[in-house]
């Protein structure tokens, strides 16, 4: 119910603590420059909450993630490279966490820009992975979030 969409929604309830991260990613090798968009709501979790979307994903240790966290009233973008998680950027967000919210990641060569709720937060240059060939793309949670998705694109 109240999904922006109107139809369905994916519910991913972690039962995971620590720095679990939790991917959900599309089969789909995808062109390196590209945006990633998703409507996304922060329904539980006492260790975190909150998602987010990632994109150049080589395997599961090694990708970039954005990610909001209403626990921590905050939006960062990661790079996550041989397992190891290393923040690039961040910016105070107070919201509603029981809201549908807007998250859009996009990436032209070495550029990320990240967009909450329409309006650019964060952007960034980072040379990590920064292969022609792209990767997969998809959804992230970490350690005990319980968080819904709705309206996920890739353009």
């Amino acid at each position: 119910a109240g999904a922006p969409d109107g139809e369905r929604v994916l519910r991913v309830e972690a039962a995971n603590s620590g720095h679990t991260f939790n991917l959900l990613l599309d089969g789909a090798q995808r062109t390196a420059d590209l945006s990633v968009r998703v409507q996304l709501r922060a329904d539980s979790g006492e260790e975190d909450q909150g998602g987010g979307v990632c994109w150049r994903v080589q395997d599961a240790d090694n990708y970039y993630v954005t990610r909001w966290n209403p626990l921590e009233d905050n939006l960062r973008v990661y790079k996550v490279e041989d397992g190891v998680r290393h923040e690039l950027q961040s910016a105070d967000v107070h919201t509603d966490p029981a809201a549908w919210h807007e998250l859009e990641a996009s990436m032209e060569g070495t550029h990320i820009s990240v967009r909450f709720d329409g309006e650019e937060l964060l952007a960034l240059d980072d040379e990590t992975f920064s292969a022609p060939a792209g990767g997969r793309v998809g959804l992230w949670t970490k350690a005990d979030a319980s968080v819904s998705f709705d309206a996920f694109s890739v353009r």
